[in-house]
């Protein structure tokens, strides 16, 4: 634990941990020894609890090490800015410090912070220093702050913090799917049991693979000032990007209209009109391997844009002819080679798997991501997801209300699935 006002909330994580049949030991920061005692810890785990390898109460004079190499798994509840940047820098000054750069477990962090905070460029490069060193992350939350803010950088819901430790202890405990392969073992299960479906633990399963990924709205011009377009703005399309780079894969992404940070170490091409994606996506495609198509993209866009800017001059009203776009998924499907996986994204407002699985039949895709967009968490330009996986043989799996960044693995984890499923 390091010091920060969520960390009331790490008492219910090691709670539910010890639940599910973990043993749990405490270590926590000076600060965070303001917000909660130790004794509480020490109460409910029997065991003591390290704040400082020196502290004379402390029985093990080295327990930086010895605690370090005696884990199998270092969670860190809450996260704040602080520890993050001393993690990421190599500075060891105090137990919690040292015992991450002496540790050679998983580490899985949870951050919570300010909103400032966490958008900072300093924060985001330590975050991503961490996530290249092999840290996973709990990505934090929107909503309303202990400083009466809202924003980005509220703890994430203590279920999914405990959910996703226990699918990184899961996968660490688990052998490999085959002796060669990389995939980090884990056992497929379907929503219907009521378990949680499998989750990255980290590697590089999608080393090899070459991800072409379209994101955001596109935008379809009346005249030289206006457009159509729609409120996508390219979220979960780039935390999927994110992802698929983290986990090793070559990224290319087309992007349309976005509001969102783009990413880094992707291979980014800008294409604003449906007909300059359509044209974008399938120069890019006899390259790629997997294909997902998670941008929103206009069905329909004028017939005849006006050369020069409309005026209004006396008319009440004004028509618009419309004509279809071009299908980029349908034409993708049909001109796929060489086992590309081609998956699709779905937004609608009802009946949504239905509606999803008929695309995914029309269009002869492998999988497709539904999302119901009047859904409180799961709308256009949120920060979290909520969502229904439904591949070609009929498997539905649902990604309850998460990050969007958190939701994306959970994409990626069935499309290394389906991969290893053709092979």
């Amino acid at each position: 634990m390091s010091g920060g006002i969520a960390a009331y909330k790490a008492v219910e994580v090691m709670r539910r941990l010890q639940k599910s049949g973990c043993e749990v030991s405490v270590a926590m920061t000076r600060h965070a020894t303001e917000f909660i005692r130790p004794l509480t810890f020490r109460a409910l785990t029997d065991r003591h609890v390290v704040v400082d390898d020196y502290d004379p109460e402390n029985p093990d004079p080295i327990a930086h090490i010895n605690f370090s190499q005696s884990i199998d798994l270092l969670l860190i509840v809450p996260a704040t800015a602080n520890i993050i940047a001393k993690f990421a820098n190599g500075i060891a000054d105090d137990f919690l410090s040292s015992t991450y750069l002496a540790s050679t477990a998983p580490v899985l962090i949870a951050p919570a912070m300010n909103t400032t905070m966490w958008e900072q460029p300093a924060t985001q490069r330590n975050i991503e220093r961490l996530k290249a060193d092999g840290a996973r992350f709990v990505e934090p939350v929107a909503g309303e702050l202990a400083c009466r803010t809202v924003g980005t950088g509220k703890l994430e819901d203590v279920e999914n913090i405990v959910r996703q430790a226990m699918e990184l202890l899961s996968a660490r405990s688990e052998p490999p799917a085959s002796a060669g392969g990389q995939e980090l073992g884990s056992m497929r299960v379907d929503s219907g049991t009521g378990a949680v479906p499998p989750a990255y633990a980290g590697g590089s399963d999608l080393a090899g693979e070459r991800i072409l990924i379209s994101v955001g709205g596109t935008r379809e011009a009346i005249d030289p000032v206006r457009y159509i377009t729609n409120h996508s703005s390219g979220k979960m399309g780039f935390a999927v990007a994110e992802a698929a780079r983290d986990r090793g894969a070559e990224v290319t992404v087309v992007a349309g209209s976005t509001t969102a940070a783009e990413p880094k170490g992707v291979k980014l091409v800008r294409a604003i009109s449906a007909e300059e994606m359509h044209d974008a996506v399938m120069g890019a495609l006899p390259n790629a391997t997997v294909y997902i198509g998670a941008a929103a993209v206009a069905d329909f866009r004028p017939t005849d844009p006006e050369p020069g800017k409309i005026k209004k001059d006396n008319r009440e009203s004004f028509s618009l002819d419309l004509v279809r776009t071009k299908d980029i998924l349908a034409d993708v499907s049909k001109n796929r080679t060489n086992g590309l996986l081609v998956v699709g994204f779905a937004a609608e407002t009802s009946k949504v798997v239905e509606y999803a699985t008929r695309k995914l039949k029309q269009k002869d895709l492998d999988m497709i991501v539904a999302n119901d967009i009047s859904r409180e968490g799961a709308g256009f330009d949120t920060d979290t997801n909520i969502a229904t996986v439904i591949t070609r043989t009929g498997e539905v799996t649902e990604i309850p209300l998460m990050s969007k960044r958190a939701a994306a693995d959970k994409v990626l984890d069935e499309v290394v699935r389906l991969r290893n499923t053709k092979k």
